[in-house]
């Protein structure tokens, strides 16, 4: 069998007669061999085959005799069996078969779409991110197990500007802030109160007043044993004069530490008022002679003068004067214990002092006349105070007007006792201290020396601190049940 092509361009196949019955059985078996799915294309190759054969029989003889010897008739070869075109592959078409392992999904009746499940579907897809993120998160934790970590982490070398810096705190003006910030330069820190000496003292009540103030004593509120005598100061911002006499007191109560000089243990600007909380001593020599009818004997006035000129020698050492030696200012405990208080009018050494102050009856000529003085004018004082002790009352009890006590201090007969009945060594000292030249009076070393000469060589009786102590509490001895009771309390 042969492959002819028909004058449509379709190939044919030619049988010889030999093998008629082979080729129309190969024909066959071409034609068996095809899908069935093409029936299409094998229809159409058919009856294109039938219509080439009709052509050939209705052509004359003598155009099948030129054109090609004589032959058995062609067979029409099917379409599927000769080679694939693009054009014949265009014109196949596969009948669409539904997969046999998915399930047809429901589908309402009469409708042919279905409604999407979108709660299903956004849970899944957060689901998922959700599992991503997870999952990110543990990777990037077992990255950082494996990076080695520094024993100094990196700081960043300025602050962040994310952090905006706070709005200034706008407090509200102190009082008296320019001498608060003097007391506060003057005193150590230990020494300064910060709270309202109100809420920390209780039971105040007045003992006395002082040169820049009066003197109360109360009791700290967190212990009832611990009592303090407070001098309170009223401070007016224009007074610097006044100023500085009290930073003086400050300076030497709570820089200076004697036994015989009073000790400042806090101080506190609060309001109007300085507060200053000092030792509390049971009374003043003062109080005792105005309880008291006649003088103290020459013994416990040694023994208050040789305590007081203990106190003097050290101060003039750090170079002050007292200014103000009296009874007044001469302090004593139960225990027989005697300290210089009231340093309002202390001033320096190191600086020319020719100023009128002090309390007229126990200033030295040279303060009267307002020369030069030093620091002897201090053993003039206390000369009058010795006086003063054993009479009761001072040299010039009697003069009243500050003119009058002047012109006797510069021109009168040296000082002496009125009623007391002084030992020969007592009368010497005291004319010694009474020197009306500055420059030949001794000073308070030398008279202290002089004490103690004399005691030991039996010229003055000096009494012990105990027998003074005793005085004083029989003087005072409410004072010893009035201290008791706030201690039970």
């Amino acid at each position: 069998m042969t492959i002819a092509t028909t004058s449509e361009g379709y190939p044919q196949l030619r049988s010889d007669p030999s093998h008629g019955s082979t080729a129309t059985a190969d024909s066959s078996r071409v034609l068996g061999s095809t899908s069935t799915g093409r029936t299409s294309a094998r229809s159409l190759s058919n009856k294109r085959a039938s219509g080439s054969q009709v052509q050939q029989l209705s052509r004359p003889s003598s155009a099948r005799n030129h054109s090609s010897p004589p032959s058995s008739p062609t067979i029409a070869v099917p379409f599927s069996a000769a080679r694939a075109t693009a054009a014949s592959l265009r014109k196949q078409r596969s009948i669409f078969k539904p997969p046999e392992d998915v399930k047809s999904l429901w589908r309402s009746p009469g409708c042919n779409c279905q409604i999407p499940d979108i709660i299903k579907e956004a849970y899944q897809r957060v689901h998922q991110q959700l599992h991503q993120h997870v999952h990110s998160i543990v990777n990037k934790k077992e990255e950082d197990s494996n990076i080695a970590i520094h024993k100094d982490p990196w700081r960043p070398v300025l602050r962040s500007p994310d952090i905006l810096p706070l709005p200034p705190i706008t407090k509200a003006p102190k009082q008296h802030a320019v001498f608060d910030a003097k007391v506060r330069k003057v005193l150590p820190r230990s020494k300064i109160l910060e709270l309202n000496p109100r809420d920390v003292y209780v039971g105040m009540e007045r003992v006395g007043s002082g040169a820049n103030g009066a003197v109360i004593s109360a009791s700290k509120r967190s212990s009832k044993k611990n009592q303090v005598a407070i001098k309170r100061c009223y401070i007016e911002d224009h007074d610097t004069h006044h100023h500085t006499y009290i930073l003086r007191e400050l300076r030497i109560m709570g820089c200076m530490s004697h036994p015989n000089l009073i000790q400042l243990t806090e101080a506190c600007m609060w309001g109007d008022y300085l507060w200053m909380a000092m030792e509390l001593m049971t009374c003043s020599v003062f109080g005792l002679l105005f309880n008291v009818s006649v003088g103290l004997p020459e013994s416990y006035a040694v023994r208050i003068a040789q305590e007081c000129l203990e106190g003097l020698v050290y101060l003039h050492a750090r170079n002050y004067i007292h200014r103000d030696v009296k009874c007044e200012n001469i302090l004593l405990s139960r225990t027989g214990q005697v300290k210089v208080a009231d340093f309002g009018l202390a001033t320096p050494l190191n600086k020319t002092n020719s100023a009128r102050l002090g309390t007229a009856k126990w200033m030295a000529p040279e303060v009267v006349s307002e020369t030069p003085y030093t620091e002897n004018v201090d053993v003039w004082s206390l000369a009058i105070t010795i006086i003063e002790m054993m009479d009761r009352v001072p040299p010039l009890y009697y003069l009243d007007g500050n003119r009058e006590i002047f012109a006797e201090i510069l021109y009168g007969q040296q000082p002496n006792f009125n009623f007391a009945m002084p030992s020969p060594a007592m009368s010497e000292l005291i004319a010694w201290m009474l020197d009306s030249d500055g420059k030949r009076r001794p000073g308070a070393k030398c008279v202290l020396t002089r004490i103690k000469q004399e005691t030991m060589g039996g010229g003055l009786k000096c009494a012990r601190p105990s027998d003074l102590g005793s005085l004083v509490q029989e003087v005072f001895p409410e004072q010893q049940q009035t201290q008791k009771e706030k201690q039970k309390l």
